[in-house]
């Protein structure tokens, strides 16, 4: 399994869930399969194939990430990989997901269960996540569905946007500027659909 490049660690307090995205053929025309119109749901309800499982976590006052590996519920392999971003003994608040609290132990973090929102209070709470998870949808929306085989490169852009979110253009530039001056990569206008612009958003 190839393993993906983290950008950093998330460490401390951090709290961590998944959502859900209908795969989307979007800009790819495949023979036998019938067209659609753009941001129709899936044909079955509930978890299916047709669903892409972005998992996300979010560090209290601190950094995001979401990424993809799979389709329906994420399995073990799949947060064993995403949790490369945890650091270890960290305090985790989850849904209560089965994958998670495997690897979890093993990382040797505290793992707080939240299986609904009665659970809630002022420390113990997945808003932090759910706001962030609240953004992807909209943007998901809002571009009526996204090409699968890119779903990495818009969870990139993603972080990127909740990073940045409410910072001054000025100051939001210059950690840009200084982001892509670590990244020595160079190419033409024509290679940018296949080049990946961002160093953890490897497809």
């Amino acid at each position: 399994m190839k393993l993906w490049s983290i950008p950093y660690k998330l460490t401390k307090e951090i709290e961590v869930d998944e959502t859900y995205v209908t795969h989307c053929r979007k800009g790819r025309k495949i023979e036998g399969h019938p067209g659609k119109k753009r941001g129709t749901p899936a044909r079955k309800r509930g978890l299916s194939k047709e669903k892409i499982c972005i998992l996300t976590a979010v560090q209290r006052s601190g950094n995001c990430i979401a990424r993809s590996f799979n389709v329906a519920k994420p399995r073990i392999d799949d947060v064993l990989q995403f949790s490369r971003c945890i650091e270890d003994k960290s305090y985790v608040w989850t849904d209560g997901l089965a994958s998670y609290q495997k690897v979890l132990e093993e990382k040797r973090c505290e793992n707080k269960i939240l299986v609904s929102y009665k659970s809630y209070d002022s420390v113990n709470h997945l808003n932090n996540v759910n706001s962030f998870l609240s953004q992807i949808q909209a943007q998901y929306t809002c571009y009526k569905g996204i090409s699968s085989k890119y779903i990495n490169r818009y969870n990139a852009l993603f972080t990127l946007q909740r990073e940045y979110l409410g910072m001054d253009s000025q100051e939001m530039l210059r950690l840009i500027m200084k982001r892509l001056r670590k990244i020595h990569v160079y190419f033409y206008i024509r290679q940018i659909r296949k080049e990946c612009l961002f160093p953890f958003a490897i497809v």
